[in-house]
């Protein structure tokens, strides 16, 4: 199919119309009594998103990489403060863990 401007211009005179058509019926809403109101709700389309499941995994990811990045700052931070205050004590034994560890 082959778009061209006339047919774009028809498109976007109906989506023009149809959101026209939506604020009228909220409109309408607000002036009639709560019964009737509930039933123009229903017949009001709305856009609506939905993630999905993949998008939703990702998102949490991401969130759990930030607060890992965020505490990782505040090691980092801290072992800044105690080497320039002099508190800061690695042994030969620690060093010896954290290799056997990797």
């Amino acid at each position: 199919m082959r778009i061209t401007d006339e047919r774009m211009q028809g498109i976007l005179n109906r989506y023009i119309q149809q959101q026209r058509e939506v604020a009228h019926m909220k409109d309408a809403r607000c002036d009639t009594p709560c019964a009737k109101s509930e039933s123009v709700k229903e017949d009001i389309p709305s856009d609506r998103v939905t993630l999905s499941d993949e998008a939703l995994h990702l998102r949490y990811a991401f969130r759990e990489l930030e607060d890992i990045a965020k505490a990782r700052l505040e090691k980092v931070e801290s072992i800044r403060l105690d080497l320039e205050s002099g508190r800061y004590e690695v042994t030969g034994a620690m060093v010896a863990k954290k290799l056997l560890e990797s």
